[in-house]
């Protein structure tokens, strides 16, 4: 009979007042791949965190074959600012104003293992070869997580537990880690997967399904349970004249959002984007595709106004040349933006999980917030640009950021902390404080990222009714052609930074 390498009898965990897992048991033996799968905020990193050993539970217990055992968590949100010698900021990647420090990605490897030959391996299963000499803050999301990976697996883990370890990459890396899934399990080592019922590799002996902190069921082979999302659309709950009416557009009128001409970004050698060429109108609705890399955030970071070489290129942004006298917080004032990077610098990502203890082998952090500002807070920065509003707010900028709380399904937030919140949560908030402003541009980069079915669902009918209702010309970047809203009428195809194909 195969060992028992974990076995969980009644365990259960409050955190303040609140019942966060409930009474649940389960057993894991040596070898197995488990998936933790259910809806945002239903416990699966919780439990996770539990079985890693990162927080204990209030209640029951688990059990380990071994007291030696070693189990690492690679968090779904990644930082490297336990690398940094320094603080960064937020577009510090594209000015390259950081010197020697941040170190490369082989001096962030070989430090944790010094096993040549291991190194060797696991860069090449990751195809990060190419990576090894760049800085680790010049990496894109999706490469982030390679590295991420990578530094779980040399540390040689008994356990491995993977929080949501598809999100933010591209269709053939997804493809390439559900096949080093394979090969991990084949080592005997026994993983632990959070992922959506979409993504369960062939490697699964059981899936659990979480639901409002209880263990709901468990699956094994094609007996798989799933968290279905059900049809809805923001149409049927929401009051769309009433925020047209609040919303009404105090910008300047403009013709073309972005014009680019023949654009060129480099950083010492290497080439970036290479003469590209694309013209955003107004009210028009684009997805911005290609692979990990392919330099999508580069090519946005020009009109986010977080890259000063836009001023060595021909850009225009709502009918302005850049470089012509304005600001950049008057480029972002009119830009509503969501992307991975800016999550992660927000809050640094602390969810409540994470706020309860601090591991070397939490990679994805270098400490904790102990932020008190609330989600309404939190929403409302985002009428003046700031982290952490701190201006009093009129009667209708209060009655705005109510009204988009409640289209995003996240009003009952409203006075939670931030930092309390699941990571699905925190990308609605982020995504709330974009629209508060009525910014006439909406880039959302991998918006999805942490979201379960029922919110992908309410968030990509949101936009589109968003689009529908309220004028907006739209960029839309994702790696999942399910994520796209119906409204995206374009496509701009990049490749290795050059512009592979635009289409209607």
């Amino acid at each position: 009979m195969p060992l028992s390498i974990i076995l969980a009898q009644n365990v259960s965990l409050s955190i303040d007042t609140e019942q966060v897992l409930n009474n649940i048991s389960f057993s894991i033996q040596q070898g197995e791949c488990i998936v933790l799968t259910g809806a945002s905020g239903s416990g699966k990193t919780i439990l996770a965190k539990i079985i890693a050993e990162h927080i204990p539970a209030t209640a029951g217990t688990i059990t380990f074959s071994s007291a030696d055992l070693k189990k690492i968590i690679v968090q779904q949100q990644h930082n490297f600012s336990f690398a940094f010698e320094t603080r960064s900021y937020f577009g510090q990647r594209y000015d390259r104003n950081y010197g020697d420090n941040f170190p490369t990605v082989h001096k962030i490897l070989s430090k944790e293992n010094s096993d040549a030959d291991a190194l060797e391996k696991i860069v090449s299963q990751l195809n990060l070869k190419e990576k090894l000499l760049q800085p680790i803050i010049e990496l894109s999301n999706g490469e982030g997580k390679r590295v991420q990976l990578a530094l779980a697996l040399l540390t040689k883990p008994d356990i491995l537990i993977l929080d949501q370890p598809f999100i933010g990459l591209d269709t053939a890396t997804r493809n390439e880690l559900h096949g080093l899934i394979d090969k991990i399990k084949a080592q005997g080592i026994t993983i632990v997967l959070i992922t959506t019922s979409d993504e369960i590799p062939t490697a699964a002996d059981q899936i659990f399904l979480l639901d409002k902190g209880k263990l709901k069921a468990i699956g094994k082979g094609e007996n798989i349970p799933v968290d279905e999302a059900t049809e809805n659309t923001s149409d049927e709950f929401f009051d769309w004249e009433n925020l047209k009416e609040i919303s009404a557009s105090t910008y300047p009128a403009f013709e073309v959002a972005v014009q680019m001409n023949h654009i060129n970004v480099s950083f010492g050698d290497k080439k970036i984007l290479d003469d590209i060429s694309w013209t955003v109108k107004r009210g028009e609705h684009w997805a911005l595709v290609g692979h990990n890399g392919s330099g999508k955030s580069t090519l946005l970071s020009l009109i986010t106004a977080d890259n000063p070489q836009v001023y060595l290129n021909d850009v225009h942004l709502f009918d302005q040349k850049r470089g012509s006298g304005e600001s950049i917080w008057e480029i972002k004032k009119k830009i509503g933006y969501v992307s991975p990077e800016m999550h992660n610098q927000f809050l640094r990502g602390t969810s409540y999980v994470q706020s309860q203890s601090l591991s070397k082998n939490d990679y994805s952090l270098g400490g904790f917030s102990q932020d008190k500002t609330s989600c309404f807070e939190i929403v409302s920065s985002g009428l003046n640009d700031q982290v952490g509003s701190s201006t009093k707010l009129t009667s209708l900028q209060q009655k705005t950021v109510i009204h988009w709380m409640e289209a995003l399904d996240v009003i009952h937030l409203k006075q939670k902390s931030f930092y309390k919140t699941s990571l699905g949560q925190q990308r609605l908030l982020l995504l709330a404080r974009a629209l508060v402003k009525n910014p006439p541009l909406l880039i959302l980069d991998e918006p999805c990222q942490g979201l379960d079915k029922k919110q992908l669902q309410r968030f990509t009918s949101l936009v589109d009714d968003v689009c529908k209702h309220i004028e907006k010309t739209l960029i839309y970047v994702s790696h999942y052609e399910s994520d796209m809203p119906k409204c995206i009428e374009q496509t701009l195809l990049l490749e290795k930074g050059k512009v592979k194909k635009q289409c209607l």
